[in-house]
């Protein structure tokens, strides 16, 4: 698809100079109060090989700017592979809080993202698809996703010229499978692309299993939300995560009771007719939700690992999804 880049204004932050750095690191965002002595004291280093490997900075210490704490384990380079090629970026991407962050372009070009976007006034950096957008303040570390507000692990930042953006975040938001080879310091991203639609082939028993399910977990929803219901249980279905049956999806109690109406007994309940409609459909690879594999309703929650542990994907009436 084209790509689109807007406000010349900021081109420079996207895009910036060509320049080749030796190696990745594990990088500390600078807070306010925040001193070289605080520093070292929290990442348990020596004050003064911080002073060194950080003389750029200088002896005041700017809110906001990054701050080397240390190079990767044998001085090693994060590497970035997209459906198994290796993504070449000319500034290595770096750690921080236990989350790999890279160049903006060269991960919005490798996942075929339509457009990279910079609002001069906001200092956003916006990544757009037909059904995602995501904004990222500058050195904040909130996103914006679809309208609604996610907290990262560490903040958006500028390093070396460069909008450095969280990797995982953004692959998952768009659909993305992510993985991290901590032996070789590599994050995989597989893109989904060569994988086919679903079958068309599916049994009596998962239209029977699954158009009560969604009858249980979304009726009074619209048809768009029992269709997604529909497909998180074949996404899970699928998914190397869980069972590989639909029925086994929903009577899954490896981690306790994965559906309410499993255990008060709703799921016994007649679908209605948009119920079997939905189910039909999801079955027959009609797919509005992509790879999300949770949903909850955070009004009636009583539980919010998924909050909490999963990137937001989108919300339907009363209910959110995630990857």
């Amino acid at each position: 698809m084209k790509k689109i880049l807007s406000s010349i204004l900021c081109v420079a932050l996207l895009f910036g100079n060509t320049t080749s750095y030796a190696q990745s690191y594990i990088m500390h965002t600078i807070k306010s109060n925040d001193t070289y002595m605080k520093i070292s004291q929290q990442y348990n280093k020596n004050i003064y090989e911080l002073e060194n490997l950080n003389k750029n900075l200088g002896n005041i210490l700017y809110e906001g700017s990054l701050m080397k704490i240390e190079p990767l384990n044998q001085e090693k380079t994060i590497s970035i592979k997209v459906d198994g090629n290796t993504i070449s970026t000319d500034q290595d991407p770096y750690l921080e809080n236990s989350r790999t962050f890279v160049p903006i372009r060269f991960i919005a070009e490798a996942l075929d993202i339509d457009e990279i976007n910079w609002d001069d006034n906001t200092q956003n950096a916006i990544l757009k698809n037909e059904n995602t957008t995501i904004k990222l303040p500058i050195h904040s570390n909130k996103a914006v996703i679809n309208g609604k507000e996610i907290t990262l692990d560490a903040p958006t930042n500028i390093y070396n010229g460069r909008t450095f953006v969280p990797i995982r975040f953004i692959a998952e938001a768009f659909n993305c499978n992510v993985n991290w080879d901590d032996k070789n310091y590599t994050v995989n991203i597989n893109t989904n692309k060569s994988v086919q639609a679903s079958s068309t082939a599916y049994t009596k028993e998962d239209l029977y299993w699954l158009s009560r399910l969604v009858q249980a977990e979304a009726q009074g929803e619209p048809y768009e939300g029992k269709l997604a219901v529909a497909n998180v249980i074949i996404n899970r279905k699928n998914s190397s995560l869980f069972p590989n049956s639909i029925r086994e999806v929903i009577f899954d109690q490896k981690y306790g009771f994965q559906y309410t109406p499993v255990a008060n007994g709703e799921i016994y309940n007649f679908p209605s007719d948009d119920s079997i409609k939905a189910a039909k459909e999801a079955l027959e690879g009609y797919n509005n939700i992509g790879n999300c594999l949770y949903f909850l309703n955070p009004n009636t929650s009583t539980n919010f690992w998924i909050v909490q542990n999963r990137t937001f994907y989108i919300q339907i009436e009363n209910h959110d999804f995630y990857l």
